[in-house]
């Protein structure tokens, strides 16, 4: 889907619009609709492929670290919860019944020490696409997960705003 959306932009020409100085001052001249539209397209994006950390860093270009920060959490979890339940969806079930013995126990871990489990897994992998999906067919419920997410990648949200910009900005100044 994303390379079709990638593939219509270029036979368009709308690429051709599109610069960075553009995009931003779009969303800075949109008002309460620019922040509204990078969460959308953080959380619809970043499941289909597109690295969370471009958001990350592009939030922290456009607007204030509090809010580049701030609409960055919030497109995580947007995008992490598109990612649960799609994947919950479309496989819970038959992951489930198929779930081989010895990762019986690995997916009881999820329901029983869900948040536990989730937090450590976002400190460590924090939006990984396959982590995200195989959460989605476990049996960890849908409350801790978010919960979870929610603590597990504000501190790599909060490092990366700052890091990010302050090293675009060296690398492009």
């Amino acid at each position: 889907m994303l390379l079709a959306i990638v593939v219509a932009l270029l036979a368009s020409g709308v690429h051709q619009s599109l610069s960075p100085h553009l995009i931003k001052s779009r969303l800075l001249e949109s008002g309460p609709w620019g922040p509204l539209a990078f969460v959308v397209a953080f959380g619809l994006l970043q499941p289909l492929g597109l690295s969370s950390h471009v958001f990350i860093v592009a939030a922290s270009l456009v607007w204030s670290p509090e809010l580049g920060i701030a609409l960055s959490w919030l497109g995580t979890l947007l995008g992490s919860s598109v990612a649960f339940a799609f994947a919950r969806w479309m496989g819970g079930e038959w992951v489930q019944r198929r779930l081989p013995p010895r990762l019986r126990r690995w997916d009881d871990a999820l329901a029983t020490r869900g948040f536990r489990t989730v937090l450590i897994m976002r400190l460590l992998l924090f939006t990984f696409g396959p982590m995200q999906l195989m959460l989605g067919v476990s049996t960890v419920r849908f409350v801790p997960f978010l919960a979870a997410t929610a603590l597990g990648v504000l501190p790599l949200i909060v490092l990366e705003s700052y890091v990010g910009a302050g090293l675009v900005a060296w690398l492009f100044g």
